[in-house]
């Protein structure tokens, strides 16, 4: 699964470098649509593997089943992922064809809207 997500993210990202803003056309490309796409793959991988890590997360799960953790981290990252469109610019969307600005532009993604959706999805559990 990892190794498709890097395969496939960063060709849709690139697909995504070749488009411009275009604030009168209020529905977006297929183009911008695969770089969204892209991103949320991407913020969810990350998302996934970063959760485990923070304390909130540790402390909150730390008496559930394993069934029970698992559904709530999908909710978690599925809730990171919804974010990340709204987190990011198309000029960073485009930005992020390089692998290193990329990198960085999900671990911001990530960083700004986890731990928003871990309260969120654990206050409506």
């Amino acid at each position: 699964m990892k190794k498709w997500i890097l395969v496939v993210a960063p060709a849709v990202l690139a697909l995504a470098g070749c488009v411009a803003a275009n604030s009168n056309n209020a529905a977006p490309s297929m183009t911008q649509q695969l770089g969204v796409t892209a991103l949320k793959i991407a913020v969810n991988a990350k998302c996934l593997n970063e959760v485990n890590t923070l304390p909130a997360w540790k402390t909150a799960t730390r008496y559930m089943t394993a069934q029970q953790r698992d559904n709530i981290q999908s909710n978690v990252c599925g809730c990171v992922s919804e974010k990340a469109p709204s987190s990011v610019t198309t000029v960073e969307l485009a930005a992020a064809i390089d692998p290193s600005a990329r990198a960085v532009l999900v671990n911001q993604v990530v960083s700004k809207t986890v731990n928003a959706c871990v309260a969120e999805v654990l206050q409506g559990s």
